[in-house]
């Protein structure tokens, strides 16, 4: 069974935020700038990804959140307006 969060970050540090961000990028889909939807397969997986997280902060700056989505909460999911976000290339094509 997959387990799914929505994961909220507020880190003032450019260099950490953008560390945990592209964590986060390889896990889920950024629904707002500072907000993933992080679906793993295993309780493990979920383990590993908080151990990673503790790691990359500073516990005295920065704060992250991992709310803990059940499968109804998804199916009932509403998104008002189109606004989509740029997603970031990390290459560029010249």
């Amino acid at each position: 069974m997959p387990y799914t969060y929505l994961v909220t970050y507020d880190i003032p540090d450019d260099g950490r935020r953008t560390d945990i961000s592209d964590l986060l990028a390889t896990h889920g889909a950024r629904v707002q700038y500072s907000v993933f939807e992080i679906t793993l397969p295993t309780k493990k997986d979920i383990q590993r990804l908080r151990g990673t997280l503790r790691r990359r902060m500073n516990r005295e700056e920065d704060q992250i959140r991992l709310y803990p989505l059940p499968t109804p909460v998804l199916s009932e999911l509403v998104i008002l307006g189109n606004r989509r976000l740029e997603e970031r290339a990390d290459y560029w094509i010249l």
